[in-house]
């Protein structure tokens, strides 16, 4: 049976589940929602609104690193997300979690902050939506610089988040001069987690982008940083080689 994906379209987290889907080779359906009334829908199927969901032969499965690790019980003789090797296989899912918590969180703050100042990046937001989605994004990046300047606590929460952001992915750097991937000379879970939660900073070359004219669209600031492009190459690298 086919599996369906449940997602928001620039959802960081639902390009995990679908990136997850994509690596162990498994057929699979989009559907396409948007935040709001739909997630009724969604609260019916599931028991609780937050994509992503997957369904798969009656089972329902929420969340990025749940449907992740169904997807290797379910198809253990597909390619696999986690390694054999137990201690590899705790570090994996350890990095994981860790990354589900920094870039996770920080990521979509970051991108409001520097997208809202990126008018290459807005335009091809733009381009590649409705023109009610693409007003919608200019009003919103007029709004987040004057929050910024007015409310200190905006500002304060924006900066931690880069922080985090810069941080982590500084160590990713760091890890990726001594090893292939991230943990080790295999791909995994954590790479996945990895490439897929920068997704809005950086749209990647992907038959899963709900516009195609996305692909390349990038937060300038940030993906050309000389500290942290070379994690970006590897983002490409991966998805060309291991990812659709």
């Amino acid at each position: 049976m086919t599996i369906v994906l449940h997602r928001f379209p620039i959802s960081h987290f639902s390009e995990k589940a679908r990136a997850a889907l994509d690596f162990k080779g498994l057929e699979y359906r989009i559907v396409e929602h948007q935040p709001g009334p739909e997630q009724i829908a969604i609260y019916r199927l599931s028991g609780q609104r937050k994509l992503p969901v997957i369904e798969h032969d009656g089972t329902v499965v929420a969340d990025s690193t749940e449907i992740a690790l169904y997807l290797e019980r379910t198809f253990p003789d597909r390619r696999r997300l986690l390694p054999e090797d137990p201690s590899a296989r705790l570090e994996v899912l350890a990095l994981e979690a860790q990354l589900d918590d920094t870039l996770g969180k920080s990521g979509p703050l970051v991108w409001l902050r520097h997208a809202a100042r990126d008018e290459r990046y807005l335009d091809a937001l733009g381009a590649a939506t409705t023109p009610l989605v693409s007003a919608g994004l200019r009003a919103m990046a007029a709004v987040v610089p004057i929050a910024e300047a007015r409310l200190g606590a905006v500002q304060r929460r924006l900066d931690e988040a880069e922080r985090t952001l810069r941080a982590t992915l500084a160590d990713l750097c760091a890890r990726l001069e001594t090893s292939r991937y991230l943990v080790g000379d295999e791909p995994s879970l954590a790479d996945i987690a990895a490439v897929t939660l920068v997704h809005p900073l950086k749209f990647p070359p992907s038959r899963g982008l709900f516009r195609p004219a996305l692909a390349g669209a990038s937060v300038h600031s940030i993906v050309e940083h000389p500290d942290l492009a070379p994690f970006f190459d590897f983002r490409d690298r991966f998805y060309r080689d291991h990812l659709q």
